[in-house]
C-alpha cells in the first residue's frame, strides 16, 4: 500500500494492517519502511502509539487446531461482529453495508499473524495459511493439498490442517473453490459461522456469506451442507448437484435450493460479471461489496430496468462505473462513497 494512504488510517485500522502487526510484534526485525514513514510524520506518534498499545493488548498463546481451541479463538474474533448498519428506504437501492467490523478485524488479524508466527517459530510444520482481500482487490491463493482458492474483495479466509489430516476453512466474504481430491479421502470443510458448513471431497464451488444470506452454489462436483446449530440439537444435512443454489438467511436460518446457471454466480473468479436479467439493484449489491459503494436512485422505477449479457470486471471503482453506465444508459456520478443514478 501507498505510504500516502496511510495518513488517514485510524489507530484500529493500523493495528488491522498486517505490515504493522508485524512490526510492532517482531522489533527484531527491522522493518525500514515504518521507521521511514514514522520519521516522515511525526504528527501520527500518538497514533501510532495507541495503535502499538492495542496490538500488545491482545496475548498470544501456542495452540493446536483442538476443537475447543477453535471455537474459543473464533468465537472471540465472530462476537466481536456488529450488527449490519440498517439503510435509509428514502431513494436507496436495497442493499447492505458493513460497519462496526474494525473491532473484529483487529483480533482476526492479529489471532491470525500470532498463530502464523507461533507455527513459524516450532518444529511443527506450518499448518495454517490466512489471506485477506481489500476493497477492489481479489487474490488467488494456492493452498498446502494444492486445492486452489479466489477470494474477492473485501473477505478473510483461514485454512488449516488438523492433526487427522482433516483440511478446515474459515470464511468471511466470498471465495470460488476448486478442492483437490486426496488418496486418502480427507475432508474439506467451509465454515461460514453462521451455522452452516460445507463439506466436499473434491468439486468447484462458490461460497458467499457477505450479505444478509449465504449463498452457495455447486458448478461441479457434489458437496454436503450441514445447516443448523448442534448444540441446540437442530440440524439439517442438504446435498447440492451441479447447477444448484443454496440461499440461507443468517437470520432466522430459513434457506431455499433451486436450479441455476452457475456462471452467473461463479464468473467473477474468472474475472468476468455475467448479467442474466440484471438489474440496477444486483449492479448495488456489486459495488457495494466490492468496492464498498453505496447506490443511490431517485427514480425507483429504475430498479427494474434489466439487462442481460457480459462483460470484464475492472477493479477500480470509477471504470466500473462507468461501465455499468453505458450498460443500463444511465448516469452514475460519485459523491465519496455514495454513487448516484440517473437517466442521461
Amino acid at each position: 500500500m501507498a505510504a500516502s494512504n496511510y495518513l488517514s488510517y485510524t489507530a484500529r485500522e493500523f493495528a488491522m494492517d498486517e505490515d504493522f502487526q508485524e512490526w510492532v510484534l517482531h522489533p527484531e526485525l527491522r522493518n525500514v519502511f515504518w521507521e521511514t514513514w514514522l520519521r516522515q510524520n511525526p504528527d501520527k506518534e500518538p497514533i501510532i502509539s495507541d495503535a502499538r498499545q492495542l496490538v500488545h493488548s491482545i496475548k498470544f498463546r501456542s495452540y493446536t487446531l483442538s476443537a475447543t481451541d477453535k471455537e474459543q479463538l473464533w468465537e472471540a474474533v465472530w462476537n466481536g461482529m456488529a450488527e449490519e448498519e440498517e439503510t435509509t428506504t428514502i431513494a436507496r437501492i436495497p442493499g447492505w453495508k458493513k460497519v462496526g467490523k474494525y473491532a473484529a478485524a483487529v483480533l482476526l488479524g492479529i489471532l491470525l499473524t500470532g498463530a502464523w508466527w507461533w507455527f513459524q517459530s516450532t518444529s511443527h510444520t506450518p499448518a495454517i495459511v490466512s489471506i485477506h482481500t481489500r476493497l477492489g482487490e481479489t487474490k488467488k491463493l494456492l493452498l498446502p493439498d494444492s486445492s486452489q482458492v479466489t477470494l474477492n474483495a473485501d473477505s478473510r479466509l483461514l485454512y488449516a490442517i488438523t492433526e487427522n489430516g482433516k483440511r478446515e476453512v474459515w470464511l468471511d466474504g466470498e471465495a470460488f473453490f476448486h478442492v483437490k481430491h486426496t488418496t486418502s479421502h480427507q475432508k474439506f470443510i467451509v465454515h461460514t459461522y453462521d451455522n452452516l458448513n460445507v463439506e466436499v471431497l473434491g468439486t468447484q464451488f462458490n461460497v458467499n456469506s457477505a450479505g444478509k444470506e449465504i449463498v452457495v452454489v455447486l458448478q461441479q462436483g457434489s458437496i454436503r451442507l450441514n445447516i443448523g446449530e448442534p448444540a441446540a440439537g437442530k440440524t439439517a444435512e442438504l446435498y447440492l448437484q451441479p447447477g444448484e443454489m443454496l440461499r440461507y438467511n443468517k437470520q432466522d436460518g430459513d434457506y431455499t435450493k433451486k436450479s441455476v446457471d452457475a456462471d452467473h454466480y461463479t464468473s467473477w473468479h474468472t474475472g468476468r460479471l455475467v448479467m442474466d436479467d440484471f438489474t440496477l439493484a444486483d449492479a448495488a449489491t456489486f459495488m457495494q461489496q466490492v468496492f464498498g459503494k453505496t447506490l443511490i436512485v431517485r427514480d425507483t422505477q429504475l430498479l427494474r430496468y434489466k439487462v442481460s449479457g457480459s462483460m470484464p470486471i475492472i477493479y477500480n471503482p470509477d471504470t466500473m462505473m462507468t461501465q455499468l453506465g453505458k450498460v443500463f444508459r444511465m448516469q452514475f456520478n460519485q459523491r465519496g462513497d455514495e454513487v448516484w443514478i440517473h437517466k442521461q
